[in-house]
Formats: C-alpha cells, sequence, structure tokens
C-alpha cells in the first residue's frame, strides 16, 4: 500500500488535478449546428514493474517517467499489453487485468479540441475498489499513470492517455 500512496502522488504532481469523480461535471451534449466530435479513446498499455533486473522492455518506447521516482524503484518494466477503449460519455468501457482486477474507464466531456476530461478506477475481483472513480483532465496524448495493483512479485503500472 505504501507503494500506491507514492505512485498517487507522482500522479497527482505530475499531470495535474485529478479530483473523485461523480456525476457533476459531466458536459451538455453538443448542438445540432456543431460538428460531431472525433472519436476518441483511452489507449491503455500494462507494464508488470519488479526488481529482477532485466530493465526496461524495449517495445514499451520513449517512456522518461519510468527512469525518475517513484517509479525508478522498480528496475525492470515489461510491456504486457497495449489496448484502446473508446471513450463514451455515459457508457464505461472495461478492461480485465492480468491480475484478475478491472480497469474502467468513461468520458466526461471535451474541454476543447485538444482537452477532455475522462474517469477511471480500478476494483477488485470482490468488487471493491482500489483506485476509486477519479477524474482526469488531459491534453489529447497527455499520459494518466495508475500504479501499485499487486501482480506476481510485483506491481501493475497503467499507462492511460486520450488518443484520437
Amino acid at each position: 500500500m505504501r507503494i500506491w500512496s507514492i505512485l498517487s502522488f507522482a500522479v497527482v504532481s505530475t499531470l495535474g488535478p485529478i479530483s473523485p469523480a461523480g456525476a457533476e461535471g459531466l458536459g451538455a451534449p453538443n448542438k445540432g449546428s456543431e460538428p460531431a466530435p472525433a472519436t476518441l479513446y483511452a489507449q491503455v498499455t500494462v507494464l508488470h514493474a519488479t526488481n529482477s533486473g532485466k530493465g526496461i522492455d524495449p517495445r514499451i518506447g520513449q517512456m522518461p517517467e519510468l527512469r525518475k521516482p517513484p517509479f525508478s524503484a522498480y528496475d525492470t518494466y515489461v510491456l504486457l499489453e497495449r489496448t484502446r477503449l473508446p471513450l463514451v460519455k455515459g457508457s464505461p468501457k472495461r478492461l480485465p487485468l492480468p491480475n484478475g482486477w478491472v480497469l474502467e474507464t468513461q468520458l466526461g466531456e471535451r474541454v476543447s479540441a485538444d482537452e477532455v476530461r475522462f474517469s477511471a478506477a480500478v476494483t477488485k475481483p470482490n468488487g471493491k475498489e482500489f483506485l476509486p472513480l477519479l477524474k482526469v483532465k488531459a491534453r489529447i496524448g497527455q499520459r494518466f499513470v495508475v500504479a501499485g495493483q499487486s501482480h506476481q512479485k510485483g506491481i501493475l503500472v497503467l499507462v492511460i492517455r486520450p488518443a484520437r
């Protein structure tokens, strides 16, 4: 649990405001005269972090955050999965994680053409929240990192970014 508190601080300090989410803050629907918004996705990269001395999987690509605290507490990162979940207002999308937990994402509102609010939550198999529903405001392409879920002598690191 200590790892989660350190990593959650990194998310807040690096990527901007995050607050507990409720139903409030969901934007108004588009007016008929406005063009339909482009389809948005949550690009989710699932990493396994351990201290097994194997370095960073080259398939991960450039992610300098992994070499800085608190993520540098782990010396090995392996890419487990990359997927795109549609970000749809009012329609949560779920991704089963390798440890049996579930990531859920949902579009909140478009702040501008290049910025959105979306939510993310992680629940355990028994339905209990590991990460309560968070609302994130991010630019298209900006990474949001959720880490700390136990998995095979390490942790899972979820890198989520809104994308077109």
